[in-house]
């Protein structure tokens, strides 16, 4: 992602949009990173590359339920 890091991004959605449920597809996120992510911006899943499908859609349905 040109310009940001995605846990920067996620910080910075985080901070505008508290109640959003975010989850992290990474190929490169650092457990540093991906620790930051949940502290300041509790983070509801990540996800590393390569992923597979069910993953994905266990996390999406996960989130919508906490979302409500």
């Amino acid at each position: 992602m040109p310009g940001m890091k995605g846990d920067e991004f996620l910080v910075k959605v985080h901070q505008k949009y508290p109640h959003i449920v975010k989850v992290m597809l990474t190929g490169q996120a650092d457990e540093a990173a991906i620790a930051r992510v949940h502290q300041e911006a509790n983070l509801h899943r990540c996800i590393s590359k390569p992923w597979a499908e069910k993953e994905l859609a266990d996390a999406i349905i996960s989130g919508l339920e906490q979302g409500g």
